[in-house]
């Protein structure tokens, strides 16, 4: 046997192997967080105007403010899109790293 085979794998107290996970990798996935956390305050600007349930309601107001808020809210599906995509892809490289070896 190789020393490599013969180093044991350390495991959690449920006997779980615990995985190789660089601080390069946590600090991919926070940037990742942190792009899909930055939209918090733009988002509440469309909460605002979707919430707004007065009566009655100003059909003019919503003319006027529809069209900016769907480019908005389009710029925010697609960047999200690309951010969940990112992410679950960095989750499953977490994954697959291998186990930490004594």
């Amino acid at each position: 046997m190789n020393e490599a085979t013969k180093k044991e794998v350390i495991t959690t107290k449920n006997k779980q192997p615990i995985k190789e996970i660089s601080y390069q990798d946590m600090y991919r996935l926070n940037d990742t967080i942190n792009q899909i956390d930055s939209w918090k305050e733009t988002l509440s600007v469309l909460n605002n105007f979707f919430g707004n349930r007065d009566i009655p309601l100003n059909k003019k107001k919503i003319i006027k403010e529809f069209h900016a808020s769907s480019y908005i809210f389009t710029a925010f599906y697609e960047d999200f899109l690309v951010r969940s995509t990112t992410l679950e892809k960095q989750i499953e490289e977490l994954k697959t790293k291998s186990k930490v070896r004594v």
